[in-house]
């Protein structure tokens, strides 16, 4: 089998209500999707993180060459090839998420060519379904700011587990945080998310005013590049402190990991390599103390490509006790998320079956969006 072409589609959608976290609004919601198709008429789909066009453009006139002609087996040794020729350049960012959406394609057809679902192919537990956490409260957008009711939707839709923004104003975020752990009640697991928001000492200030809404994670409470202010606050407050979404490849989470900054560590999978080096970033955690929970943003193909990874990822502290992951899902609008596959989406999420990502792609839905 081989490698005839590496088409890439960019989809973008006009939000009739935009929605921020701590450091800007979305007006639209846009991603660069790719498709590898094979000479035995075997295609395989894939997503990337950040940036549509950029996505894209380097796909088009860099990777793609590289990939035609090949055997798509042969998937780490591609990686590998795409990774040393973007080297000088290219070790973090829109090039890394380029090669993770390829990579994510290429699993998708190796899974369809042997008829297996990408779990079996990782070596992952057959669960039967994950339950979802609700990434939710972000500024503005639809519920402008009525946490109240935004909490009484997610709850009655089933969510247990959900996760709010924060960042954008130190006072008026602990009280948000405050509001939304009485709206949901002491039994729902509230997590927080900075988005880089604060400074070190802000963030100290959060989590000790936010004792008592029991969090489950703070999320990228500093800048990625402060790991000391990381350290800093995780040895100054019992709220496990999380990151890594803004982090790429083994050797971008090398120092997170080894100098313990993060309690929970964030790889996204369209961002940091693909499938593979997110398992390779888990492993190297996982000998570290530090459990992995991905981060999962974007259409139907991330959403489904976190299911079969969250089958696999490393079990730190083996216990009786022990949780299985909880698979982020983001409650913003995207079309792409809800129509562009037949992927049932909601609180509690199972694990396709079907070979590869196990899901059908609408292509009439990028037709529709296709930039």
């Amino acid at each position: 089998m081989r490698i005839v072409a590496v088409n890439t589609y960019v989809v973008t959608e006009k939000l009739q209500t935009p929605f921020g976290m701590s450091q800007w609004f979305w007006e639209t919601r846009g991603s660069c999707l790719v498709e590898i198709v094979t000479d035995e008429g075997i295609t395989g789909w894939g997503e990337c993180f950040g940036p549509a066009e950029g996505n894209r453009a380097l796909i088009d006139s860099v990777f793609a060459p590289l990939l035609v002609g090949a055997d798509p087996f042969e998937h780490v040794s591609l990686w590998e090839s795409m990774y040393n020729r973007s080297r000088e350049w290219g070790r973090s960012g829109v090039p890394i998420a380029a090669i993770s959406g390829i990579e994510i394609a290429l699993w998708d057809g190796i899974g369809k060519a042997l008829d297996q679902p990408i779990h079996r192919l990782l070596g992952g537990r057959a669960s039967a379904s994950f339950d979802a956490y609700a990434s939710a409260f972000y500024y503005g957008g639809e519920w402008e700011g009525d946490v109240e009711a935004e909490a009484r939707h997610l709850a009655a839709q089933g969510y247990r587990h959900v996760k709010m923004k924060v960042g954008a104003d130190l006072r008026s975020d602990i009280d948000r945080v405050h509001r939304v752990r009485a709206a949901l009640g002491p039994d729902v697991r509230l997590a927080a998310d900075a988005n880089r928001g604060f400074t070190t000492a802000e963030a100290l200030v959060f989590a000790r005013e936010t004792e008592t809404d029991a969090l489950w994670f703070f999320e990228e409470p500093v800048i990625p590049e402060d790991l000391a202010g990381y350290r800093e606050l995780r040895a100054a407050t019992a709220v496990p402190i999380a990151g890594g979404e803004s982090s790429f490849t083994r050797w971008g989470f090398a120092e997170m990991i080894e100098s313990r900054a993060v309690d929970l560590l964030q790889p996204d999978a369209t961002a940091c390599g693909g499938l593979r080096e997110t398992l390779l970033i888990a492993g190297m955690a996982s000998a570290h103390g530090i459990p992995t929970l991905p981060h999962v943003w974007g259409s139907a193909i991330t959403v489904a490509a976190g299911l079969h990874l969250a089958t696999a990822l490393p079990v730190v502290t083996p216990s009786l006790g022990r949780t299985p992951p909880v698979i982020e899902l983001d409650q913003a609008p995207n079309s792409f998320r809800q129509t562009l596959s037949d992927l049932h989406i909601g609180p509690v999420m199972s694990v396709p079956q079907g070979p590869g990502l196990g899901i059908e792609i609408d292509r009439t839905v990028i037709e529709a969006y296709r930039a």
